[in-house]
């Protein structure tokens, strides 16, 4: 009866609590009878008999005057007053046993109702009322590391199944806010951290020319030398500024798919590191995996600015070679990017994925560290994600998984 429903348990406590108010009527007024018969037996004397006329209806048919002596007598027999020869005692009693008999139906449909709805509350609603209202407090007290559940699989057992599938929302929703809030966190110190280079050098220029310029101890070469050094230290702020907005606008982005095949976005890659080939002295080779023919669902644009950004990547810090590779796991497709350079630091594992994260050793070079957040946001913005290895034999690993399916796709492993 655990797992019925709540409408067929229903009618099973109705049924039983029906049989059971039918018996218990019938076991109390045959009790109750039996009590009284025996009651009045004690005081039960037959008056004898008073001869009369015949009544023609015990006359037999067909011998006037002839009677049936069995059924003359049964008619006869006149049973006396008992109750006003009963003592006080059993006339108490007779009236209570008359009392019963008359509203013990009464009682027990009353009772028989009490305890079906009592019964089908405390095994039927109690238990998931009662953790509905205690998950209802944890969450309102922002506490969501509970668990609602109810093995039942009737009405409430699904409404609990419900609750805390609505509980494991809201806390992935808490922890994504809670993860923005932190990413957000860091993101403004990290602005600030790099602003504070280009600026400090900026003032100092500005402080040396205040100084020495109105005495005329700055010569026009001079001069036009610390302009120049002030012009690139504000074009490094308005780079700056641009990669902030592209950060922030990639909440934004949407991937709209398009059915592509293997053939045709191996050919878009093919041709992006063409040219972005030899780079740096680096030397791009790109390798096909997948069949020409398999049909692809992928926003191309988000897909190749991925792809460029890892390249980009790979060419940086690539000594010799980057090697890319077009490949597919199930529904998704994978471009797996490995350079010869020196790989990943232990915190690069960790920290290369965050916005505006820098080797300590790379703090001067011209990037601002976000091209790999950049990829990790596209990637998951299509249904997939980014990785980060290093190689056996050294240099560092990307691999960029899309969700090439027309709707949803499992991911790997």
């Amino acid at each position: 009866m655990f797992h019925l429903s709540l409408k067929k348990a229903l009618a099973m406590y109705i049924a039983m609590g029906t049989a059971g108010t039918l018996l218990a009527m019938a076991l109390i007024g045959s009790f109750s009878q039996n009590m009284l018969n025996s009651l009045e037996w004690k005081y039960f004397t037959v008056y004898e008999e008073v001869p009369y006329e015949v009544p023609p209806s015990v006359v037999l048919p067909g011998e006037e005057g002839i009677y049936d002596e069995e059924s003359y007598e049964k008619q006869h027999i006149n049973y006396v007053d008992t109750y006003s020869k009963m003592d006080g005692a059993d006339r108490a009693l007779k009236e209570m046993l008359d009392m019963v008999q008359t509203w013990s139906p009464f009682v027990c449909v009353i009772g028989g109702v009490a305890c079906v709805c009592l019964l089908f509350y405390k095994n039927k609603l109690k238990r998931p009322l009662q953790l509905l209202e205690d998950s209802t407090e944890k969450i309102a007290a922002n506490d969501l590391e509970f668990r609602c559940e109810y093995g039942s699989e009737d009405e409430m057992g699904r409404l609990c199944a419900g609750f805390e599938k609505m509980r494991g929302s809201l806390k992935e929703n808490h922890q994504k806010m809670w993860d923005m809030m932190e990413e957000q966190r860091r993101l403004n110190h990290a602005f600030a951290h790099d602003l504070r280079t280009p600026l400090t050098v900026l003032h100092g220029y500005i402080d040396f020319l205040t100084t020495y310029y109105p005495e005329g101890r700055v010569s026009r070469e001079k001069l036009m030398e610390t302009l120049a050094m002030m012009d690139r230290q504000v074009l490094r702020l308005k780079r700056f500024g641009d990669t902030m907005k592209s950060v922030g606008s990639l909440e934004d982005r949407r991937a709209v798919k398009k059915e592509t095949t293997g053939s045709a976005i191996f050919a878009a890659l093919k041709s992006m590191a063409a040219a972005l080939d030899g780079t740096g002295g680096v030397h791009i080779w790109v390798d096909q995996r997948i069949p020409s023919e398999k049909r692809l669902y992928l926003d191309e644009e988000l897909f190749l600015e991925t792809v460029e950004n890892i390249l980009s990547n790979g060419l940086r810090y690539g000594k010799k070679w980057v090697q890319v590779i077009l490949t597919n796991e199930g529904d998704f497709l994978e471009v797996y990017v490995k350079d010869d350079g020196p790989g990943f630091t232990e915190e690069g594992l960790r920290m290369a994925a965050k916005p505006y994260y820098k080797d300590k050793e790379e703090t001067e070079k011209e990037h601002f560290g976000i091209g790999l957040y950049i990829c990790r946001v596209l990637c998951e913005k299509h249904g997939g994600s980014l990785s980060l290895h290093n190689g056996v034999d050294g240099g560092a690993i990307v691999s960029a998984y899309f969700c090439a399916k027309n709707e949803g796709a499992s991911f790997p492993g």
